[in-house]
């Protein structure tokens, strides 16, 4: 009989204006699922919240990974946040482990490739797990509204910062 170490499930969720980016883990380097899931009509929490559920439900998270969104000066928008604020709640009550990241973290984690900003970051992603590589939207321009695909490149960012907080994303890289 031989002795496999256990995968730890991470869900790592992005809310959005337009939606909620999310990135499924079971090691570093290695995504199971991933996706936007757009939120149309007047309850944009309400629908997030449901599709978030079933994710949850259908994943069953060991950890779900967000955004740090209650330091101040995190520009969020007041919607955004009261999602975050219901999807942690939500995780509370299922006894999943929450962690959340700042942007100083994520920049952090990535400080070994040079990535400061958020597309830098997406570069990096999509060199390092090559089903990412054809999402990569183009560099925004100051009058371009921002790609919704960079909302998958955060929850990304959120998981694989979560794996170097852990010290596993180094021994994949390895």
């Amino acid at each position: 009989m031989s002795w496999q170490p256990q995968r730890e499930r991470v869900l790592a969720l992005a809310p959005s204006s337009r939606g909620v980016g999310f990135a499924y883990f079971e090691a570093p380097l290695s995504p199971i699922d991933w996706g936007l899931l757009g939120t149309k009509g007047k309850d944009k929490n309400a629908a997030g919240f449901a599709m978030v559920r079933k994710l949850v439900e259908r994943i069953q998270p060991d950890v779900i990974v967000l955004h740090e969104y209650a330091l101040p000066g995190v520009r969020r928008s007041q919607r955004v946040r009261r999602l975050q604020h219901m999807i942690a709640t939500y995780a509370a009550t299922q006894v999943i482990e929450i962690r959340r990241y700042a942007r100083g973290d994520i920049k952090r984690a990535f400080e070994s490739f040079g990535a400061v900003t958020r597309h830098e970051i997406a570069q990096v992603i999509a060199g390092q797990i090559h089903a990412f590589g054809h999402r990569l939207p183009p560099r925004k321009k100051l009058w371009m509204t921002e790609d919704p695909r960079m909302t998958l490149f955060e929850a990304v960012a959120l998981a694989l910062t979560y794996f170097s907080e852990r010290g596993t994303l180094n021994e994949e890289r390895d």
